[in-house]
């Protein structure tokens, strides 16, 4: 049966890639296609992309986030296996920043999820192991993996109690995808358990951690840039809250705040940026005086300023640690949290939505030892005041999210360990 739905995927996979396109073409991420002709000839891998390596390590990393989680582990694994590593990306972006990163060979995007395709692909670059990050599970991928005796594990595996339930739908194909992965790495003990009821074997399922924890603090930092332009702004002695990877709904509310409290100044980084026009607009409809990262050197007056738009990547990190207090996006908005502990671990207090289902142990974790605050559309505001108005609150609450983001570190060398156990 697993087999039959296989099949009835690959039949209709053209019709499902023609219904993305239309849908992109219509969509305020259109934009994404501009490159739709180059992208064409890695997705339905038309031709050969360099030197044929003798063999390698095939990881495949979904998006910006990924990529750069498994950086670390990635080093340790071309060391481990002395292979070169060719990184496939359901993205652009992620493989922009795969692009930068020396410890990548190669980083192209991942072939269309059809069978031949992936045989095509697997065919010139010979891997002898593939390791998927996070929850991109394609079902081509793997089978096609396995048919040709790769070695097939999950490392920093997620998958949420909706996934999970998703899959079940899929029953007899789930069931048959997990009896060929060599061996999973999920995140918590009670992903563990959600790949076990799927179908893994429960020998072959660990429980390392977050390996996205273990680089905290490691990415270039900014922080002089981000003092430089607090500075030309007028905001070196605010009060800032930066709100990371928000959503349009998470931003009307910041919006909404920003008109209550004038000593209050908000950072609003975009899970997005491909929203730019539309936020640009939103702010300039909300009559709140505002000023963009990209645009900011050619303004004069920012009295008044109360937000900062962040319409550039690669300064989140240092916007964080210039922060007073930070608030984490796709948690008030229906998306299930981003990353607190990119918050947490510069010592600051991390407000967040009760939507966190993606991370509910680093939720749950900062709840409860002080230095986490849940908040909605209703009392953010307030709550960000209560941290202004009391600053022995404010310190105590940094500290708490602190040590709770260290607590997290280690999932790296687990991952290792677990691969090693496996040998070459």
């Amino acid at each position: 049966m697993g087999y039959f739905i296989l099949f009835l995927l690959n039949l209709f996979a053209p019709f499902a890639a023609l219904g993305v396109v239309v849908f992109f073409f219509f969509s305020p991420r259109r934009n994404l296609l501009k490159n739709l002709k180059y992208e064409l000839s890695q997705r339905f891998v038309l031709s050969p992309f360099g030197q044929r390596p003798a063999k390698s390590l095939w990881i495949h990393a979904a998006s910006v986030g990924e990529v750069r989680s498994v950086i670390k582990l990635a080093g340790l694994l071309k060391e481990y296996y002395g292979c070169r590593i060719v990184l496939t990306t359901s993205t652009a972006a992620g493989r922009n920043t795969a692009l930068k990163e020396p410890v990548f060979d190669k980083a192209l995007l991942m072939p269309v999820d059809c069978y031949p395709l992936v045989k095509r692909f697997i065919k010139f670059y010979r891997p002898a192991y593939l390791y998927i990050v996070e929850a991109d599970l394609w079902p081509n991928m793997i089978a096609a993996s396995a048919a040709c005796g790769i070695k097939i594990a999950v490392v920093n595996g997620r998958l949420s109690a909706r996934s999970a339930k998703r899959y079940k739908l899929l029953s007899p194909l789930v069931k048959l995808l997990m009896g060929k992965i060599t061996f999973i790495c999920a995140q918590t003990e009670e992903i563990r358990q959600r790949y076990i009821s799927l179908g893994a074997s429960e020998d072959k399922v660990y429980a390392c951690g977050n390996i996205k924890y273990d680089l905290l603090n490691e990415y270039p930092s900014r922080e002089g840039e981000v003092s430089s332009l607090f500075k030309a702004i007028g905001w070196q002695d605010a009060f800032i809250t930066v709100c990371g990877s928000t959503h349009e709904e998470e931003e009307a509310v910041i919006i909404k705040a920003a008109r209550r409290d004038k000593d209050i100044k908000f950072v609003i980084a975009p899970r997005h940026l491909e929203r730019k026009k539309q936020i640009l607009r939103n702010l300039a409809e909300s009559g709140v005086k505002y000023v963009s990262l990209s645009s900011y050197k050619k303004e004069k007056d920012f009295e008044g300023c109360r937000i900062l738009l962040a319409d550039a990547m690669g300064w989140l990190g240092a916007f964080y640690k210039k922060a007073s207090v930070c608030f984490v996006g796709g948690s008030i908005s229906k998306c299930g949290g981003h990353n607190f502990l990119e918050a947490a671990v510069f010592s600051k207090p991390v407000l967040f939505g009760k939507y966190y289902y993606n991370t509910p142990d680093v939720a749950e974790a900062l709840l409860n030892c002080g230095g986490g605050v849940l908040v909605n559309e209703e009392n953010f505001a307030s709550k960000t005041e209560d941290l202004f108005n009391d600053k022995a609150l404010l310190a105590e609450c940094g500290k708490a999210a602190g040590r709770c983001s260290l607590s997290f570190k280690g999932a790296t060398d687990r991952t290792l360990k677990v691969v090693e156990k496996y040998g070459k």
